[in-house]
């Protein structure tokens, strides 16, 4: 069946210093989100919050590390709400961002200990 995912043992091996890079980049991630609130949505950290974001879920996909390359789009697609639809909301989005950092975290967390086993 095409659709499947791979059998977890038939999964690609994701080496621990790959994970080391998305782990920091995840950590970069959540600095650019809490300025991005703070700063009351400026596009030009708008825009560095919706690169990173973009491309970490690409990173990600490409190791097929599904649900964090799920977890960056998800921020991808948050970024890039205008302005004037997230200043109303900032507060909420502010704590959407923090509960997906920490399903990210979790996610990096869960495959490093895989990784070792």
């Amino acid at each position: 069946m095409a659709g499947l995912p791979p059998h977890p043992e038939n999964r690609r091996r994701v080496s621990g210093a790959y994970l080391s890079l998305i782990a920091v980049s995840f950590s970069e991630l959540r600095k650019d989100l809490a300025h991005l609130v703070e700063s009351g949505w400026v596009e030009p950290v708008r825009r560095r919050a919706d690169e990173l974001s973009s491309t970490l879920a690409k990173a990600c996909a490409r190791q097929e590390l599904n649900d964090l390359a799920a977890v960056a789009r998800t921020l991808a697609n948050l970024t890039r709400i205008s302005r004037a639809n997230a200043l109303p909301i900032r507060s909420a989005l502010n704590e959407k961002f923090q509960d997906l950092m920490r399903t990210a975290n979790n996610l990096i967390a869960l495959e490093t200990k895989r990784r070792q086993a």
